[in-house]
């Protein structure tokens, strides 16, 4: 009789053991995936051990789910690596790498992979190395990337190119598929199921040899994989915030350890982690050959010296110029809404969602929105708190920017562009726009920082550095730096990018302007001192809740068990948004030179449920 452990996609830090009906002993295998019995329930679950022994009154296994194993033995050995450094269950993170939920049939015949005859060493000779490439120029990067996938595909194997957002994959397919042909494998979360399916098989029966996608597909089951490779390295949204709560940095070096082909992370800027590891010898550099091209002139300019207004002489003079001469002029700003915030000025509150406990936005058509829950109500003509009538927005938002816009430049064409217009307006049909010259001044968010609109533009004008600067995350300025420096750029050389700032002197604005290369070292120095990553590793420790004394209760319970144990951590204390979408949110930060320190203390004392524990 045949013996097996089964992960379950629960929140629970054991696996399962069941009995093999004779008819399936010989289909099921490690990395297969089961039906299986629980409580009261038939769950799907991944095989991870062969047992020889069991228990007689081990329950049987249902059915086998797929015609073959859905896991190969290394994705499963870098599942059991996301479990203990996520902190999460092997069955949550099994699960996550499987972006299919129907049964997986292999009816038709495995097509052989293309092999392009050339010759190359990186590849080759550097197994589970990982390279940082630092190409200034988008011409360059592009190079570089098509010779390194050359040298990849000419032994047969596949690569992997993962993108940060979905927005990024057409321009690169285009690039691929116009040098290799019908040879791309795409995977995105918003991929209907069936569409998923196609590609994941695929990947899997190597009838694609180049796969691009978001984080998902990291997992991509090719059977030779032989270079993953992370456009944009530094960017947020390879953080994932659910379970299994990974970084696809870390995730793509660990398996490239593993199967032993090399990383590549391309960056203009890259994150004070990479930079970091490639100043201690840990990441290899790419050599680049372009000579550095002319940038765009840089301006900062104190608000402090200004009148009390939206746009600053100079950001209004430089607008006009690129009105003159025909040529596009941005104006950013990350914050929607027209205010952002509505304040009464008898008694100083502030109007907050009755759900999150933030304060909430202020539209220009009277409405009030939070940004977190999606809660929306219509604005007060007195205060609820004092029934005062002095209610005032404070801040700035998309919206009053617009407005600004339309009285300082009649007749220009003015585009806005950001969640509350729609985010498909920021796609194709806005970069058509863009490119016949139908905008003359576009205002937005994020969502129009891309180099294919950022290029045609002659002004950008950041209206104020400082709400990005003044979050509440130790790695603002980073984030920061790093947005400019994409600007700086993308736009044209001859172009002009004008910083409004209360705070002109910050290193991180001085940098962008002056010499971007002393950022960094800079910004090691004030972490360091502080006890911040890369020189600390951190994981946070996060609760939520309905009631606020029960997470209060289970913070302590948790901070007086690692305080016995001899860890440095930080708090408990609510979370910098203390409460969302009605559950409280508490956080403590534990830190250590040692990860695997970090890993061992929380195992036995922060459960998979509410209570996650997340790396910074």
């Amino acid at each position: 009789m045949k013996y097996i452990e089964v992960a379950l996609n629960l929140p629970l830090k054991m696996s399962f053991r069941y009995r093999v009906p004779t008819e399936l002993a010989a289909r099921v295998k490690i990395g297969s995936r089961v039906l299986v019995p629980f409580r009261n329930k038939n769950l799907k679950g991944f095989v991870t051990r062969e047992r020889g022994k069991g228990e007689r009154k081990l329950k049987d296994v249902i059915k086998l789910v797929d015609d073959f194993p859905a896991i190969s033995r290394p994705l499963l050995r870098l599942g059991e690596w996301v479990s203990q450094y996520y902190h999460c269950s092997l069955g949550q993170s099994l699960h996550s790498m499987l972006p299919i939920q129907r049964s997986l049939k292999d009816k038709e015949k495995k097509v052989e992979g293309k092999k392009i005859s050339c010759s190359g060493n990186l590849a080759q000779t550097s197994g589970g190395s990982v390279f940082l490439l630092m190409a200034e120029e988008p011409e360059e990067k592009i190079s570089i990337f098509l010779s390194l996938a050359k040298d990849v595909l000419a032994r047969g194997r596949q690569v992997v190119l993962v993108v940060p957002e979905v927005s990024y994959i057409s321009s690169w397919n285009k690039l691929i598929q116009s040098e290799y042909g019908n040879c791309v494998a795409i995977l995105h979360s918003r991929l209907k199921d069936r569409e998923r399916y196609v590609s994941w098989m695929r990947m899997r029966r190597e009838e694609a040899y180049f796969a691009i996608g978001t984080r998902c597909v990291l997992f991509a089951p090719f059977p030779d994989l032989g270079l993953i490779v992370l456009e944009e390295e530094e960017n947020t949204s390879y953080k994932q915030r659910e379970v299994p709560r990974y970084h696809a940095r870390e995730v793509a070096a660990r398996r490239g350890k593993i199967e032993g082909f090399p990383v590549v992370l391309m960056s203009q800027s890259p994150s004070l982690e990479s930079w970091s590891r490639a100043h201690k010898k840990e990441y290899l550099p790419i050599s680049t050959r372009a000579t550095r091209k002319a940038r765009p002139q840089v301006e900062i300019i104190d608000l402090r010296q200004e009148e009390d207004k939206v746009l600053s002489r100079s950001l209004e003079e430089a607008v006009k110029e690129a009105l003159k001469g025909n040529e596009l002029a941005i104006l950013f700003l990350d914050r929607r809404g027209f205010s952002r915030y509505l304040l009464c000025q008898d008694c100083g509150e502030v109007l907050r969602c009755p759900n999150c406990n933030i304060g909430l936005t202020f539209h220009l058509k009277g409405a009030l929105s939070c940004h977190y829950c999606g809660h929306e109500e219509r604005s007060p003509l007195v205060c609820p708190y004092c029934t005062g009538n002095r209610l005032r927005g404070k801040g700035v938002g998309t919206q009053q920017v617009e407005k600004e816009a339309k009285i300082r430049f009649p007749g220009a064409l003015i585009r806005r562009a950001d969640l509350d217009i729609g985010p498909s307006l920021a796609g194709s049909a806005l970069k058509d726009e863009v490119i016949k010259g139908k905008i003359d001044i576009l205002i937005g968010t994020k969502l129009i920082i891309r180099e294919e609109i950022l290029k045609e533009a002659k002004v950008v004008g950041i209206i104020l550095a400082d709400s990005l600067l003044n979050l509440p995350d130790f790695r603002a300025g980073e984030r920061l730096f790093q947005l400019l420096v994409k600007i700086k750029r993308s736009i044209k050389k001859e172009g002009k990018m004008l910083i409004q700032t209360y705070n002109p002197t910050h290193y991180s604005l001085r940098c962008v302007r002056d010499r971007e290369e002393d950022f960094y070292p800079q910004e090691m120095r004030a972490r360091e001192e502080l006890h911040y990553p890369p020189h600390f590793h951190w994981a946070r420790v996060l609760l939520e809740g309905k009631t606020e004394a029960r997470v209060t209760e289970a913070s302590q319970r948790i901070s007086q068990k690692l305080g016995e144990k001899g860890v440095e951590f930080l708090g408990p204390s609510p979370c910098p948004f203390a409460k969302i979408k009605g559950r409280y949110r508490y956080q403590l930060i534990v830190r250590d030179e040692n990860p695997s320190r970090i890993t061992a203390c929380l195992k036995g004392e922060v459960g998979y449920s509410s209570s996650s524990a997340n790396a910074v």
